[in-house]
């Protein structure tokens, strides 16, 4: 429908030009080139992993050094990236970068180094503080910790738990040790040196001080009442030495720092270059790729793929200009990619499309019908029109204003904007405005209660007429996915199997359904049935039973015993009915989701009402307003979204739709900052 006629290819030319054949090639990135597993007789397969892993290695260098000089010196841009899309650049600029490849890396290379000495000084600069701050409770130490004491007397030096005076140290030496602890006299206290270093934080820094004969006693003691050594530092200062020793490094440090750092935002005029390198580098890695792909010979290389049948004739033109070489192309295979083209308003659901899988080769496209249903089917679920006003002008004017923004992205947002459109559609005709705002509001604040009336009924008042509506675009739905599936096979010379297996289902369930909508039943539910003429009723009833009479002969036509195909054909009027009323009953969806948005908005507005009018209450309600509606459209939006690719994938697609299929990859520049503009 609108699948792109895909061509196969060979290239055949001489190695000299491979160089210039392949940049060319991935400029105009029309062509997809295949792996060649089983090379010409002659011709062999060229080993560029090395190639290919030193340029992505590069690319990664650079890649690294630009987000440095962004860390250094942020640059002034404009809107986020994924809308801002890549520059356009000439062949020319990137011959120039490609020559100056060696200085601009040197650079990149320098701007890793200061900031991987930058690291490490700030490394240096936390250990110090670090340091300092154990340090400062020996502040009061007039030695270092590592001091033992004279050829006559002994130093301890370290800590006990709880905050205590030298008194109380003191007091421990005294004489109350068991019997036969001690060597010399039991009391000690008169004969030791004690001073508190510090004392807080529930322990006490000090050092004792004894006449070395008498170090066996006094150590013993101490361990005794659980005395800690102080940590032996690395070199033999005291510590409010140490502490300005380190507070000199980190004055040192910090400046080293900054002048790196000064270095460091001087290469930000190299930033632009920087992008181009890393993008050179990008397209050399996928260049040597493509090259691991290719049968070669001393003399010729012969590329193989797929170009789009469109494209076809200009890239042998280009080619044939340029170079002499053999360039033949053929109709393709059955496993040939698949390139879609579609308007706008169809194309824009690509992602949606490729997260479930791409059209095989023997498959119609869906989009333009998948897209119709799925604008409409969000838009009742989301079926605000302030909503859908909101969502549809946030969208149109990022589509205005950045119209360099990437495929993928644009599609997205245009996407949005046509489901903001049906979202503000479907609101209008249901008079939904943030809820009730406009009621809510002028009931509120001015004594008057007005209101937008619907344009055809308000949901609230009337659910069983929505959902009897919201299951009849269920019906059309499912009816598209049996109308696609007879192309599909028509499309494929199936005729007969599209008539049997497309058309009989569809012939039998649409005119039963059409005599139920005439049932006491249905009207009950949605307030009107249609009455047909007498003769005309029983004819579509007739026409039903005769279709479903062909269902029953034609289901099971694979098999050669006749019971067996019956059995199969009676299997599949049952799958048929079941299906259908499961597939029809999944759309009540619409409804549940259509109702959530209203009620919710509703409700946040009645809570804000809740303060009265006034001045005092109309910014009470606009605070919960704003929060409350923010919420409902952010959770309402996702459920949308949700919902409708859930009754894209399972109701409609499986009525027709396989998949299986793989997206075309051309060869060509696939950059993060620059799209090149091939030179006439």
């Amino acid at each position: 429908m609108a699948k792109l006629n895909m061509l196969g290819f060979q290239l055949c030319a001489m190695q000299r030009e491979r160089k210039a054949i392949l940049e060319f090639l991935q400029i105009r990135g029309v062509a997809e080139i295949k792996t060649t597993n089983d090379p010409y007789k002659g011709f062999t397969k060229t080993d560029t992993q090395t190639d290919y892993i030193y340029f992505a290695k590069n690319s990664g260098r650079v890649a690294r050094a630009i987000t440095i000089l962004d860390k250094a010196q942020p640059r002034e841009k404009v809107g986020p990236a994924f809308l801002r899309g890549r520059r356009v650049i000439g062949e020319e600029r990137i011959k120039r970068v490609a020559a100056d490849a060696t200085d601009i890396i040197r650079k990149a290379d320098r701007a890793l180094e200061l900031a991987e000495e930058i690291d490490k000084a700030r490394a240096d600069i936390n250990n110090a503080q670090t340091h300092i701050a154990l340090t400062k409770a020996w502040s009061g130490l007039p030695v270092s910790e590592r001091f033992a004491g004279t050829r006559r007397t002994v130093v301890f030096i370290g800590s006990l738990q709880w905050e205590l005076t030298a008194e109380a140290i003191i007091k421990l030496f005294a004489e109350n040790a068991s019997e036969g602890e001690l060597s010399s006299d039991g009391d000690l206290s008169s004969r030791v040196h004690v001073e508190v270093v510090y004392a807080g934080l529930g322990q006490t820094h000090f050092f004792v001080i004894a006449p070395r004969k008498l170090e066996r006693e006094v150590e013993q003691r101490l361990n005794a009442h659980g005395f800690s050594k102080a940590a032996q530092p690395s070199y033999d200062k005291p510590p409010v030495e140490r502490v300005a020793d380190l507070e000199k490094i980190i004055q040192d440090h910090t400046e080293l720092i900054g002048s790196m750092e000064d270095e460091i935002r001087s290469l930000s005029s190299y930033a632009e270059q920087f992008e181009l390198l890393q993008d050179y580098y990008t397209m050399r890695a996928e260049k040597y790729r493509v090259i691991n792909n290719l049968a070669q010979s001393k003399h010729t290389f012969i590329i193989e793929g797929y170009v789009p049948e469109r494209d076809a004739e200009d890239l042998r033109r280009g080619l044939n200009e340029r170079f002499s070489l053999s360039f033949d192309l053929f109709q393709a295979d059955a496993d040939a990619p698949t390139l879609l083209s579609n308007p706008r308003y169809a194309s824009a659901l690509s992602g949606v499309l490729e997260s479930y899988s791409v059209p095989g080769y023997y498959e119609l496209d869906p989009l333009p019908v998948m897209s119709i249903f799925y604008y409409i089917v969000f838009g009742l679920m989301f079926s605000d029109a302030a909503y859908g006003f909101i969502l549809a002008a946030v969208c149109g004017f990022a589509l205005i204003k950045y119209t360099n923004m990437e495929e993928n992205w644009k599609n997205n947002v245009t996407m949005f904007f046509w489901c903001g459109v049906s979202t503000l559609i479907w609101g209008v005709v249901f008079s939904s405005y943030f809820g009730d705002v406009v009621n809510v509001v002028s009931r509120t604040f001015f004594g008057r209660e007005v209101g937008i009336p619907p344009l055809w009924f308000a949901p609230m008042d009337n659910p069983m007429l929505l959902l009897m509506f919201c299951l009849g675009i269920g019906v059309l739905h499912l009816s598209a996915g049996y109308i696609m599936k007879a192309l599909t096979l028509i499309k494929n010379r199936q005729t007969l199997d599209a008539f049997f297996d497309g058309a009989l289902p569809l012939l039998a369930m649409l005119p039963i359904i059409l005599i139920l909508m005439g049932s006491e039943l249905f009207g009950g539910l949605a307030g009107f049935t249609i009455i047909l003429p007498k003769p005309w009723d029983s004819f579509i009833l007739y026409f039903a039973l005769l279709m479903l009479g062909g269902v029953v002969l034609t289901a099971g036509r694979s098999s050669k015993n006749i019971i067996v195909r019956l059995l199969l054909g009676i299997y599949a009027i049952y799958n048929l009915f079941a299906g259908w009323l499961s597939d029809v009953l999944s759309y009540s969806r619409l409804l549940a989701l259509g109702l959530a948005t209203g009620v919710i908005a509703q409700v946040m507005n009645q809570i804000g009402s809740m303060f009265g009018g006034g001045v005092v209450g109309f910014i009470l309600f606009l605070i919960v307003f704003a929060i409350g509606q923010a919420l409902n459209f952010g959770i309402n939006v996702l459920g949308a979204y949700v919902h409708s690719n859930r009754l894209a994938y399972v109701e409609f697609f499986g009525k027709f739709y396989e998949g299986g299929g793989k997206k075309f990859n051309p060869f060509g520049v696939h950059t993060k900052y620059i799209k090149i503009e091939e030179a006439n």
